[in-house]
């Protein structure tokens, strides 16, 4: 088994069939690798839909209580077979070349992480020939929405840490130790992954602003495991963030009833440019919650 690509999911069963089923069609031998899915609990019959799959290459799907998806990547891993871990997130759809594409680079380089561009989509449907957007662009050493790496790296760096039981940094976490291996990234832009995300509206900057504090949270869990100048840049635990948070919010305009009025506004009339700009804003300001959150916690104990 050459490769096993590992996906934890949750509550995604309809963007999940589309990923699988493109991940069942493959260039690349359907002997030489599998596909794991690790279900964290969902709560929408996404195993009853799997059920229904047929799968041409090795599938295992595997149920966990929810615990996160650090303890989730941890039990795929646990029985993985393939030499190459391919990771991406359960809603990413990829090309029929995409593990062809990752394999050719651990075979032309040794010691690296395969990185390869995650594109945001609103089109599920067929999302290839979606274009490279600034926003899309990504520095991050080891990001699990589209990478790859040897089992044996990753067995060296030891297990994605389960204190990370909410979203949010458990990857970039690990990315940190597999630099310490003196692991190199390659990009491959062929490898590429389109991520699929409904259009924001009003009504989901409720559960975005509630993700978005929890990443905040999380944050400060990386960063007193790795309190790097490095690390205080990439989860913005700085004052520079901080103060750029307070200009941003200052007045709180968004919670005035002016406020208010101008989101609905935008949102009855799609403008939906200028409605996810302030929305983005928005939960950005929660995320500095979360973070201010987490180290008054940690202050205490």
């Amino acid at each position: 088994m050459e490769a096993s690509i590992i996906i934890p999911t949750y509550n995604r069963r309809d963007t999940l069939k589309r990923v699988l089923n493109r991940l069942f069609n493959q260039t690349f031998p359907k002997d030489a690798y599998e596909v794991i899915v690790i279900d964290d609990g969902s709560t929408d019959n996404t195993g009853a839909m799997v059920k229904k799959l047929s799968a041409a290459c090795s599938f295992k799907y595997l149920w966990q209580e929810k615990k996160g998806p650090a303890a989730a990547r941890n039990y795929g891993l646990s029985k993985a077979q393939g030499e190459v871990i391919i990771f991406i997130d359960s809603d990413v759809i990829v090309g029929p070349d995409f593990i062809e594409e990752h394999l050719s680079y651990h075979k032309k380089y040794d010691r690296v992480i395969v990185r390869a561009p995650v594109i945001r989509t609103q089109n599920r449907d067929n999302p290839i020939g979606e274009r490279m957007k600034l926003t899309d662009l990504s520095s991050a050493f080891f990001a699990t929405g589209n990478t790859s790496v040897k089992k044996s790296f990753l067995f060296q760096a030891g297990p994605f840490d389960e204190d990370f039981k909410e979203y949010g940094w458990e990857d970039l976490e690990m990315g940190e130790r597999l630099r310490k291996l003196g692991l190199s990234v390659k990009t491959n832009k062929r490898a590429v992954g389109y991520h699929y995300q409904k259009r924001l509206r009003l009504a989901d900057l409720s559960r975005l602003c509630a993700k978005e504090e929890t990443r905040g949270r999380t944050a400060v869990i990386f960063y007193r495991k790795h309190p790097t100048s490095t690390v205080k840049y990439m989860t913005q635990i700085n004052f520079f963030f901080f103060f750029l948070d307070w200009l941003l919010s200052v007045g709180n305009l968004m919670n005035t009833s002016w406020g208010k009025k101008f989101l609905i506004y935008l949102d009855k009339n799609n403008c939906h440019l200028l409605l996810s700009f302030f929305m983005k804003i928005i939960a950005q300001h929660s995320y500095i919650e979360g973070i201010k959150e987490a180290l008054k916690k940690n202050n205490k104990e």
